[in-house]
């Protein structure tokens, strides 16, 4: 469903529904708005365009096969002249993407996979073709985007099938990652990992930052992120290097510490076993979907947390 309210005394203008084939009922995470238009997507995996004013459909087009498992909970974004669109759905051990779709005819203009393609040199990331064509690593959250950098930034899901790294050894990119995209053609510019190889969930879904600050006396353009697997992650938006990695709660147990590139190392002695191990954070994660706040005025980023154990 969707509404359309006024503000000023939450009389309902107009309501839309949409005949849903099945699907995901996970949630729908917001709309996306562009002149008088209005954009979401469906459980069904579609998406959605209707007219503002009136909440007459425009349009709608498949994303995702729910056969497959693929849904649209995610927001689509406004970046320039293009709706940046990104897939749910984790069930099935299927790939996940990003794509650009043109706002007035709901077109296709650029699409790109979380995996690379094989013969690409992070395709040995993964230890077969098999694996990396069903490696997961939705695009669960809303992108962030530098218009001025003209880059996207989006965060990626958990690689499948999921708690069995063993079945999947190597890095498995670009799952758990941030990742700059060229906006016009949906290249790839650079990917930073938070979890290589991950093990319980902790996908990097969470909210970018993007904050125009200081960093040891030099103006810089970083990007934030405060992770689920419990570390917050400082890194140069225009380049990908890491500036800073630290835990973001006093639990976290399941990294021995962080590498020269700025990641966070795992304790193997954690890993699912006979009696189990007990971890932390839990499965939800330190910070999860709740988006953090940053005060220009101070330089502090306010962000919720939840310390919690899993076995």
């Amino acid at each position: 469903h969707a509404w359309a309210v006024d503000a000023r005394t939450g009389q309902e203008k107009w309501h839309y529904y949409w005949k849903t084939s099945g699907g995901e009922y996970i949630g729908n995470r917001g709309m996306a708005m562009y002149g008088d238009w209005l954009y979401f997507g469906t459980p069904d995996g579609h998406l959605v365009s209707l007219d503002a004013k009136t909440g007459k459909e425009r349009w709608h087009k498949q994303v995702g096969d729910t056969r497959l498992n693929y849904y649209a909970s995610a927001a689509p974004t406004v970046a320039g002249n293009q709706l940046i669109v990104g897939v749910s759905g984790d069930a099935l051990d299927v790939p996940g993407w990003l794509e650009s779709r043109d706002p007035d005819t709901g077109e296709i203009k650029w699409k790109w996979f979380t995996v690379p393609d094989k013969g690409h040199p992070d395709a040995a990331s993964w230890p077969s073709d098999f694996r990396r064509e069903h490696g997961g690593g939705m695009t669960w959250q809303p992108i962030t985007y530098d218009p001025k950098l003209d880059l996207i930034y989006v965060t990626t899901g958990n690689p499948n099938p999921m708690y069995v790294p063993e079945v999947r050894k190597g890095d498995n990119l670009y799952s758990c990652s941030i990742v700059a995209l060229n906006a016009k053609t949906g290249k790839l510019v650079w990917y930073f990992q938070t979890s290589p190889n991950e093990a319980w969930d902790f996908d990097a879904n969470q909210v970018a930052m993007l904050i125009d600050t200081r960093v040891a006396g030099k103006n810089r353009k970083v990007l934030a992120q405060a992770t689920r697997n419990g570390f917050f992650f400082l890194l140069d938006r225009v380049t990908g290097k890491n500036i800073l990695t630290t835990r973001t709660a006093e639990s976290v147990n399941w990294s021995m510490g962080i590498n020269a590139t700025g990641q966070p190392v795992r304790d193997d002695s954690k890993l699912d076993q006979p009696g189990g191990a007990l971890i932390s954070p839990s499965n939800g994660g330190i910070q999860n979907w709740v988006p953090p706040a940053y005060m220009p005025s101070n330089g502090l980023l306010y962000m919720n947390a939840v310390q919690g154990f899993d076995i």
